[in-house]
């Protein structure tokens, strides 16, 4: 190529500034506000059951810091419903229970839906138990 070093360098700036452009608009990140996640805030009312091994046992069920349920059990199945908020993630159940017999011992808890969906967790302990249960639609 003829002409001057000094034109030549100063046409490869030019096209370099020209690809600068696309070059910048296909890295950019788009600035989008972020989207707020979707929360079904309508409780639905949901039914738990207890079964215990053994009696007498006392237990208390716990949701969102919330004492949902205290009961000093005389029999081995109880029953309640409750109206709480059931994300699709699931609920946590915070269950601490306390047996008088020594042995080994278990408190089984179900969670059924409006839609007849039914999960169930069991709590084993030898006098004292404390777990943190989830239940989600999908197990």
């Amino acid at each position: 190529m003829r002409g001057s070093p000094l034109v030549q360098a100063g046409l490869v700036v030019a096209a370099l500034l020209l690809l600068l452009i696309p070059l910048h608009r296909l890295t950019q990140r788009e600035q989008r506000p972020p989207e707020p996640p979707v929360v079904s805030s309508a409780s639905k009312q949901v039914h738990l059951a207890v079964r215990t091994t053994a009696l007498p046992c006392r237990f208390q069920i716990t949701f969102l810091g919330k004492t949902l349920w205290v009961e000093d059990a005389s029999t081995p199945e109880l029953a309640k419903d409750f109206d709480i908020n059931f994300p699709k993630e699931g609920i946590d159940l915070v269950v601490d229970v306390t047996w008088e017999t020594k042995a080994l011992a278990a408190l089984e808890i179900t969670v059924s839906l409006p839609d007849g969906n039914a999960m169930n967790k069991t709590l084993w302990g030898q006098g004292t138990a404390n777990e943190v249960l989830t239940f989600r639609e999908d197990e």
